[in-house]
């Protein structure tokens, strides 16, 4: 009985080795699938420059024109003359000697100016060291356009451009723009700045009936109209009381 169950568990072992078929060999690792990654969009920023702002410009540059065999330099953009420093000019109560000058592109004279009866009465000016392109200037043209409509035809109340480079064309539309109406007259020799020891723009010289400089300095300080007040007392044929301020443009 034994040998027959031995033979019959015999036989079903080699049944079940032919159906399974060789045992299949071991293959090789395969290498792991590479990741496939899906690209990125990419978010470009573009950065436009800034204008520069008027803090990192200078609109307004500090520009120092030289006239003249003396040297001297003509600025006026808060530049003022040290107050103990002496003019090389003439002094207060001498007489102005003569230089010439350009109005609307004719040369006059000062003789010329102060003989002019459409202009002075009796030859008294008021000269306002001025130009188109600095700062100070800008702070009192208005003023002393307003000084020559109230003297218009008795006292010659002139803007004195000693500035090499300026033009009677640029300052001409620089008057019309700005509703000067006052006259311009162009020194580029700066032999004017030199005869009154100007150093800075807004400078202003009064000049009497006789030719005397009667007042050199600013045109009007906080609280104080000099040029205006020295010329009242030149017409009213009074001693001016403040003859002389520190120039201060």
């Amino acid at each position: 009985m034994r040998s027959i169950v031995a033979v019959v568990s015999g036989l079903l072992l080699l049944s079940f080795t032919a159906c399974g078929g060789r045992p299949q060999e071991p293959q090789p690792p395969q290498p792991a699938p590479q990741q496939v990654h899906e690209p990125q969009s990419v978010h470009v920023v573009h950065v436009a420059e800034s204008a520069p702002t008027p803090s990192q410009t200078e609109s307004h540059p500090v520009s120092k024109r030289r006239h003249g065999s003396h040297g001297h330099q003509h600025a006026g953009h808060g530049h003022s003359a040290k107050a103990n420093e002496s003019s090389s000019g003439i002094s207060v109560g001498d007489k102005v000697p003569e230089f010439v000058v350009t109005i609307a592109g004719k040369k006059r004279t000062l003789s010329e100016l102060r003989q002019d009866a459409a202009l002075s009465e009796d030859g008294t000016l008021v000269l306002t060291f001025w130009c188109s392109f600095c700062h100070s200037c800008r702070h009192i043209e208005q003023r002393l356009d307003k000084l020559a409509k109230r003297y218009s035809g008795r006292v010659g109340v002139i803007a004195l451009d000693a500035s090499a480079g300026e033009t009677t064309e640029v300052v001409a539309e620089f008057a019309k723009e700005n509703g000067l109406s006052l006259p311009i007259a162009l020194n580029p020799s700066g032999t004017a700045a030199d005869i009154f020891g100007v150093q800075v723009t807004t400078t202003t010289i009064v000049i009497d009936s006789k030719g005397i400089l009667r007042y050199r300095g600013q045109f009007g300080a906080s609280g104080h109209a000099y040029a205006a007040e020295a010329l009242e007392a030149v017409l009213a044929g009074e001693d001016v009381r403040v003859k002389k301020t520190r120039q201060k443009g």
